[in-house]
């Protein structure tokens, strides 16, 4: 099947926006989520013989989506930008609250989340917002199914301390 196939159109209709919120869990740069995505897509295309082939699709374009999105980060930083969104200037995180006030439970979860260790982050994404099974977090992550029920359980504990802190601390 050819990459510029209808088939493929299918396939990026479907998955794009479903990368760019995987995403979106781990980083808070738009600029860098555009990155990672658009090269993860690309990676899709150029590999499409493989992809469409793969038996599990979704765990090569989230394991891939996590190289690029490093490689993004690492360029950033390069350039001498900022990946970290507690490092933007206050006035850039008020309007990007504004403009989700509707969203801050959200915002706060997402906060939380990138605060977590890397391994952690991309476990509780990939279950929380993709419903991902154990087993295909596994193979995004390339560990086993007993690391990921551990990197979740220590997600979840983690985040009930952050989200605990942000609401008064009982939670």
């Amino acid at each position: 099947m050819k990459p510029g196939s209808e088939e493929f159109s299918r396939f990026f209709a479907h998955w794009e926006p479903q990368v760019r919120r995987y995403l979106i869990w781990l980083d808070g740069d738009i600029s860098v989520i555009d990155d990672a995505t658009q090269e993860t897509m690309i990676s899709a295309f150029r590999y499409w013989e493989r992809v469409s082939n793969h038996p599990q699709p979704r765990a090569w374009l989230f394991k891939v989506a996590g190289q690029r999105l490093c490689d993004a980060q690492v360029a950033r930083r390069r350039a001498g930008f900022s990946t970290d969104p507690s490092e933007l200037p206050d006035d850039a995180m008020s309007e990007a609250k504004d403009a989700f006030a509707v969203w801050d439970d959200r915002l706060a979860i997402l906060d939380a989340v990138r605060k977590l260790p890397q391994q952690q982050a991309i476990a509780i994404a990939l279950q929380c917002q993709h419903d991902l099974p154990l087993g295909e977090i596994a193979a995004v992550m390339g560990i086993s199914t007993g690391s990921v029920k551990t990197h979740l359980h220590l997600a979840r504990k983690a985040l009930k301390l952050l989200l605990g802190e942000n609401e008064g601390g009982d939670q």
